[in-house]
């Protein structure tokens, strides 16, 4: 397979609930799982599935991505900035929901007050509002894909919430490789013997509040050329 790493830089807020309750959280580490889909809907004719109902909804399969003719690495945060802010109401009566950079508006949500000022005098029900944290433009990511057939040199999707977040990326060096252990394990089989090797060739294990943001950080290229991309190309 043609192995490729790129820098991708953030143009638009990117939410993602990598966190969820009253604050919803954007991780700055960016699961494989999404990128894959981000690459397959863009540039490998991946079928998107917009509803999805029983158990789909709740615990979804990741099956499809087994063929996909590609496989990726998580997306490493290179200069990662936290700074965007989204308050929803999810009151059916009244759906509203404002953006913001603006550290002032920040302060006042950690300081006590629910909302901001704009929504304030809206009329939403307060008790619906939910804040979600985003990642902000600007920000730049590290990621390696092995494909059959090559990307793009300058490849660009978008991920998140909504689809909103918008990358563009360009060809770099691999600077330190982090793959995903939920897409090793569920999606691609991977037997426990070799998960096992593969945390021994990697310099740390970084856990996550959801299954698919466990991540491998700073595996061993030539291990994973040799044992990993065979076991899922």
């Amino acid at each position: 397979m043609i192995e490729q790493t790129y820098e991708a830089q953030l143009y638009a807020p990117l939410f993602y609930s990598s966190a969820e309750g009253r604050s919803v959280r954007t991780q700055p580490m960016l699961s494989a799982t999404a990128l894959m889909h981000a690459i397959g809907y863009r540039y490998c004719g991946l079928e998107k599935r917009y509803a999805l109902v029983g158990d789909d909804a709740t615990s979804p399969s990741y099956d499809h991505l087994r063929e996909l003719p590609l496989f990726v690495s998580d997306m490493r945060p290179v200069a990662v900035k936290a700074d965007e802010r989204t308050f929803r109401s999810t009151d059916y009566r009244s759906e509203r929901h404002f953006t913001t950079a603006d550290p002032d508006v920040a302060e006042q949500v950690t300081g006590g007050k629910s909302v901001p000022e704009v929504l304030e005098r809206s009329g939403a029900g307060w008790q619906t509002i939910r804040r979600y944290h985003g990642l902000s433009p600007g920000s730049t990511f590290e990621f390696t894909v092995w494909s059959d057939e090559p990307l793009p040199e300058r490849p660009s999707f978008r991920m998140g919430i909504g689809q909103t977040g918008e990358f563009r990326a360009s060809k770099t060096d691999l600077n330190q490789l982090v793959l995903n252990e939920f897409l090793l394990e569920e999606v691609y089989d991977l037997p426990t013997e070799t998960l096992s090797e593969l945390l021994e060739r990697s310099d740390s294990f970084k856990r996550g509040n959801d299954p698919r943001l466990q991540h491998f950080v700073g595996v061993d290229p030539k291990y994973a050329r040799e044992t990993i991309i065979p076991e899922v190309s």
